[in-house]
């Protein structure tokens, strides 16, 4: 019989979840989050083919395809685009690449966010029959919004052709800063799916605080306007986690450096949060089955 602390373990062979093959028992040495990242990584073909699947899926006997979330984000930044450049009187041609370059980063980080909340939950059949590492479904939404963030990434790239937006060297630091965002996105993701098959209003929460972030942070307005207001543009720019992690993807696409700030503050996010993460997940790691 397979109990929920030894059950069969998930290999991935050609794609597919095989059961079969039994791991060591569930406490071992060393700690539980690092174990679950380090065997998430090795399954690389398992969450690259699931988050590739739901892809598919997703837009499975459609017309356009993903290009249909192409034409709605490309829909939304036309209008508010046009309307807030006039709001401010700023040039259409400074305002809409800055604004198409902020909120395909903010749908990034937004949909990760609300989407890594239910991963572990949406996985429930898969966790409760075997022993998969629980980063592989934060891996798997992570997969998936990327390739959502590659389509939506034509859209800036028309429109940087329209207002000649400059490609320089610091363009180059596009991967450098994507690499930064989905290290921080894995921590958070993780964290906030196992808080969340514990405690389901969390969900709620979460996504009603993303709500709100999107008008406080700086992602159609920018942080110089705040200059007048120091602790209003520390609050809302300087402390803001939402704010860097879209400012160093943003900055890349529009021929710019990221901020020093942001990079010392994500770098640093990343390892606190991975250590923080570690040791919440400590206590609880072998329960989480148990929420479902």
């Amino acid at each position: 019989m397979v109990s929920a602390d030894n059950p069969p373990e998930a290999a991935s062979v050609g794609g597919a979840i095989a059961i079969g093959a039994r791991r060591p028992p569930a406490v071992v040495e060393g700690s539980p989050l690092w174990r679950d990242v380090r065997d998430g990584l090795q399954r690389n073909r398992l969450w690259l083919t699931l988050g590739w699947n739901d892809i598919r899926s997703r837009y499975r006997r459609t017309m356009l395809g993903p290009f249909w979330t192409v034409l709605s984000t490309a829909t939304l930044v036309g209008a508010l685009g046009f309307v807030n450049a006039v709001l401010w009187n700023i040039s259409i041609s400074t305002y809409l690449p800055y604004f198409c370059a902020g909120y395909i980063s903010w749908l990034l980080f937004q949909t990760i966010i609300i989407e890594g909340c239910s991963s572990i939950i949406a996985s429930e059949a898969i966790v409760k029959v075997v022993r998969v590492p629980y980063s592989v479904f934060i891996f798997r939404v992570l997969t998936r919004n990327i390739i959502v963030f590659g389509h939506n990434l034509t859209i800036f790239i028309l429109v940087a052709l329209i207002f000649g937006v400059t490609v320089s060297a610091n363009t180059l630091m596009l991967p450098i800063g994507l690499l930064l965002a989905v290290i921080n996105y894995a921590w958070v993701g993780l964290l906030l799916a196992v808080v969340c098959a514990r405690f389901r209003d969390v969900i709620q929460l979460v996504t009603n605080i993303t709500t709100i972030l999107f008008f406080v942070t700086p992602v159609f307005w920018q942080p110089a306007q705040l200059d007048a207001a120091p602790l209003a543009r520390y609050l809302l720019a300087d402390a803001n986690f939402a704010y860097h992690i879209v400012d160093v993807i943003r900055a890349p696409l529009l021929g710019q450096m990221p901020e020093m700030l942001s990079l010392i503050y994500l770098g640093t996010s990343a390892v606190l949060g991975f250590v923080l993460t570690s040791l919440l997940l400590r206590p609880f790691y072998n329960r989480i089955a148990y929420w479902l």
